[in-house]
């Protein structure tokens, strides 16, 4: 595995990855998609791994099995968020 800023190879242990917000659920980075009809809650996968690259110090966040398991099966319904902001 590489950073995908700098290329290195050097990154630390899998580590568990929090924002320092630890009120109710909001304890892990989250990965949010726009919501797919107007009553339905925006589609959030929460980031709750991460490695440090320790050359160049960037956080490479992972999301958890049943995170991932639940992006894989809603994949094809989600939309990119706009970025013209």
């Amino acid at each position: 595995m590489r950073c995908a800023v700098c290329g290195s190879e050097r990154l630390s242990a899998l580590g568990e990855l929090t924002s320092g917000n630890r009120i109710g659920d909001q304890r892990f980075l989250r990965l949010a998609f726009p919501r797919t009809g107007i009553f339905r809650p925006r589609p959030s996968y929460d980031a709750c791994f991460a490695r440090a690259c320790l050359d160049c110090g960037a956080l490479i966040p992972f999301l958890g099995a049943s995170a991932r398991q639940q992006l894989n099966a809603e994949a094809d319904s989600l939309s990119d968020v706009d970025s013209s902001y």
